[in-house]
């Protein structure tokens, strides 16, 4: 009975520990507050790249975990832009979502990046790969290389700057707050944290 309860106390004493989350430990303040989202919700921006190891081993447990969120939780992804060599990769997110592709290509997009080593930042890569996916390549290329892709780029860049993104993979939430670098888990445990905090106002 003991060591029931003994194991109750300690199952307890650890979810108590995960859900207290500390300023500068987990997360930080953004030193300039962002735009906040859609008005009613709680904005969760996921800063991430093709190219980033710990965001592709990342991806399904945030797959899992924005499936599980509540009506009032916003969520979306941003491709980082540091520098021209980034643009590629910004670019190609950006068409993915303005095709309304997102569903269909991130996944293979990481997987060809990450594990095949293929670099979808050149067309000539590119263009094949589109093809092997059932993709339109024309259409996707002539959306891809349009006036708005390109403004979508240079919005990636400002986002990027605006809410300071040093490193990735890191969620920004409400405008006002971004993650520390932490394990799966713990680092998506975070995230909930800052919802509830930004939707109680605290």
């Amino acid at each position: 009975m003991m060591k029931k309860w003994w194991a109750a106390l300690l199952l307890l004493v650890s979810a108590w520990a995960m859900a207290d989350i500390q300023l500068g430990r987990d997360y930080t303040e953004l030193r300039t507050p962002q735009p906040a989202g859609p008005a009613g919700k709680v904005e969760v921006i996921e800063f991430f790249s093709y190219g980033c190891i710990h965001c592709y081993r990342l991806e399904p447990f945030v797959e899992s975990w924005a499936r599980k969120q509540p009506a009032h939780v916003s969520f979306r992804r941003e491709q980082i832009v540091w520098d021209k060599s980034l643009e590629p990769l910004a670019r190609l997110f950006a068409t993915q979502r303005q095709l309304g592709l997102l569903d269909k290509l991130h996944k293979p997009a990481f997987d060809a990046v990450m594990r095949d080593k293929q670099n979808l930042g050149d067309d000539k890569v590119l263009q094949p790969w589109l093809k092997a996916q059932g993709v339109d390549v024309a259409t996707f290329m002539q959306t891809a290389q349009s006036f708005g892709m390109a403004s979508q780029v240079a919005k990636a860049a400002k986002m990027t700057r605006d809410y300071q993104v040093e490193g990735t993979p890191v969620f920004v939430v409400g405008g006002r707050y971004a993650t520390m670098a932490a394990e799966p888990n713990r680092l998506l445990q975070v995230v909930d944290e800052l919802v509830a905090k930004v939707k109680s106002g605290r």
